[in-house]
């Protein structure tokens, strides 16, 4: 009954309360797009159009659930995209806009040299991106599609189910074809989203069957080339994923001690919450659920106490110390604030399920310098 105070009281939560980008993203930006969503609903107040008629959609829409991810039928592939309904031969599989670059060395990965910077003149790799992006042999633009669901399709030259066309001329949004006839100085000035892709059944697939395309004949060339000369890691043995130490809270945690006699691999590292800014107080402090809302920052333990196991099998409680600027590197983590060297920040009566064991930067098996580095190729019809 009162706008001013209703005004008033929506500017104090608007700029006060710290909501997570999920949750701020649901709110109205301002005083007068509350009072609009009250109406027209805060979806189509925050993004018009947004909402749609089930008559533009049949007219319109394009469906991006007709395929789901899950494990590969294809031994050691990971995983694979799997029809979730029947799609008819030439029915669309999955729509797939694209980010276009057009030149692929943007994708270069160099050593780095003695002053930081990059060392142009040592070629290390290509990210990792690249795998999942789309090129042809007689041109230097890659083309990455970004819908989720196409990125799990995987390659089968003997019998695909499904192949790689350009988008429709005028059904799809977004996608402008006269960017076809251009050069690639045309798309280098073009910073926008403007080309796509569709992935077409090339025969009738049954709801639950793999989808496959065809990389083509110098990716699976090169592929076989990298299974063939393929070899580990020299600290590979040691290896083990993060993964392995978070299936069972129960599990205690070795402590910085413990690790001397018995440590864990090179690639692990321990995150606990801590909101660290210049002239905090070091502690000791005493954990409280409310610091779970915090965020997560590299940290050592040092004592383990036994305690009653609780609903999360959790049987352990931890002190910690937050590592400092010495014992941080680019492997590890970047702060804005790094905790100055001497400094020790402790947090103690620490549970169990509050401390992350994460793998260092870089250190997963894809980062490795030897991981396989190849687009999909186009198709030249």
């Amino acid at each position: 009954d009162n706008p001013d105070f209703t005004k008033d009281l929506w500017d104090v939560v608007n700029t006060l309360t710290n909501y997570d980008t999920r949750n701020g993203n649901s709110l109205p930006l301002s005083f007068e797009d509350m009072q609009s969503a009250q109406t027209i609903g805060s979806a189509e107040s925050r993004l018009p159009y947004s909402i749609r008629t089930l008559e533009w959609l049949n007219e319109h829409g394009r469906c991006m659930d007709n395929i789901q991810p899950g494990n590969s039928t294809i031994k050691q592939a990971g995983r694979g995209a799997f029809s979730t309904r029947n799609i008819p031969k030439g029915g669309l599989v999955a729509p797939g806009p694209v980010l276009h670059i057009a030149n692929r060395t943007a994708l270069n990965l160099y050593a780095v040299g003695e002053d930081g910077s990059r060392d142009t003149s040592q070629l290390v790799g290509m990210q990792l991106i690249l795998n999942y992006c789309f090129g042809h042999k007689t041109s230097t633009v890659i083309l990455c599609p970004y819908t989720s669901p196409s990125a799990y399709i995987n390659h089968n030259s003997k019998s695909p189910n499904a192949k790689v066309v350009w988008a429709a001329k005028d059904s799809t949004p977004n996608h402008n074809h006269h960017w076809l006839e251009e050069d690639v100085h045309f798309l280098k000035r073009k910073n926008t989203i403007g080309l796509s892709l569709d992935f077409i059944a090339t025969r009738d697939i049954q709801p639950g069957e793999e989808v496959f395309i065809d990389y083509g004949p110098e990716w699976e060339e090169a592929w076989n080339k990298y299974e063939k000369e393929w070899s580990a890691s020299p600290d590979s043995d040691n290896y083990v994923h993060a993964s392995m130490l978070l299936s069972d809270l129960s599990i205690p945690l070795r402590t910085a001690a413990e690790q001397l006699s018995e440590p864990y691999p090179d690639n692990i590292v321990f995150y606990c919450h801590y909101d660290y800014a210049p002239g905090v107080w070091e502690g000791p402090w005493v954990w409280e659920d409310w610091w779970a809302q915090l965020p997560m920052l590299p940290c050592r333990i040092i004592s383990r106490e036994a305690g009653d196991v609780n609903a999360d099998g959790e049987a352990y409680y931890y002190t910690i110390v937050m590592l400092d600027e010495d014992e941080l590197d680019g492997a590890v983590y970047n702060m804005e604030y790094a905790i100055p060297s001497g400094e020790n920040h402790i947090l103690a009566y620490v549970p169990r399920g509050a401390i992350e064991v994460r793998d260092k930067l870089y250190s997963k098996d894809e980062f490795i310098q030897n991981s396989f580095r190849h687009e999909m190729m186009m198709p030249d019809e």
